[in-house]
């Protein structure tokens, strides 16, 4: 892959993602919020990259790969108005299939197309599948972690930011109701993630986000979301309850051991 490509595709995508624009403030709120997340992951990736891959091609698809990863978000909530999978589509095998459909990745060689195809389908898979293509499974790792790096930056500001300025499907529009399920705390302590079909409310979305501590594939990962202070800014918009300071210390024991030299 070239740098011309990768300009290319940043071309496609703004092309892509302006057919999408709405006149409805909160819909382009949404469709903002997708647009500016997937810069985002670009970021990222690029610096995990940097650090992974000593060749300018492995590199670039790599950030390809983050590019391309949400872009079925666009024609889903055109179709469904939301960002939740369980009540729509799977946003990872739509976004696959809009890159087949409209050739875009048709000029680069096939493995290299493979790569960012299965990237952008599993990205957003429970779990990781057994590929057996060595640079398909590490793109793809590297795109789930950078994607939930900046996850984890937008839900934030979905309490830390200007009300006004908050894209409704930031919090799945899950309500916010005090409380949380027990199931979803108790994936902490088994250092489990905890799954979307579990979830109640916001502070159970919160709790979810923490679980994803655990799902990091690569200790420069680690060492960015300890860098944020991601965990703890996350715990104090919990209720402050024993179980879940005692879940606090839980996830960063976890990360000072990942992270330790």
């Amino acid at each position: 892959m070239r740098e011309a490509d990768a300009e290319q595709f940043k071309e496609w995508f703004s092309g892509y993602t302006k057919t999408f624009h709405s006149d409805d403030k909160e819909e382009q709120k949404n469709i903002a919020l997708k647009i500016r997340h997937t810069s985002e992951v670009c970021s990222v990736m690029r610096q995990l990259a940097a650090a992974m891959f000593p060749d300018e091609n492995s590199r670039l698809v790599a950030e390809a790969a983050a590019l391309f990863h949400d872009v079925g978000r666009f024609p889903q909530y055109a179709e469904y108005k939301t960002f939740r999978d369980s009540i729509s589509v799977n946003h990872g095998k739509l976004g696959a299939e809009v890159l087949v459909r409209e050739r875009v990745l048709a000029g680069l060689p096939e493995h290299e197309q493979a790569v960012i195809l299965q990237a952008v389908q599993f990205h957003n898979a429970f779990e990781i599948p057994g590929l057996k293509d060595g640079d398909a499974l590490m793109v793809l790792k590297m795109v789930r972690d950078a994607d939930k790096l900046d996850i984890w930056r937008i839900y934030l500001g979905f309490y830390e930011g200007d009300p006004a300025d908050i894209a409704s499907e930031a919090g799945l529009g899950l309500p916010d109701l005090p409380g949380y399920s027990d199931p979803v705390l108790e994936s902490i302590f088994n250092r489990q993630t905890a799954s979307l079909k579990d979830l109640r409310c916001l502070n159970d979305f919160t709790l979810m986000l923490l679980s994803w501590t655990y799902d990091l594939n690569f200790t420069s990962s680690a060492a960015l979301l300890a860098e944020k202070g991601y965990v703890s800014r996350l715990i104090s918009l919990l209720p402050q309850t024993p179980d879940v300071l005692r879940a606090r210390e839980e996830l960063l024991s976890y990360l000072r051991a990942r992270t330790a030299p």
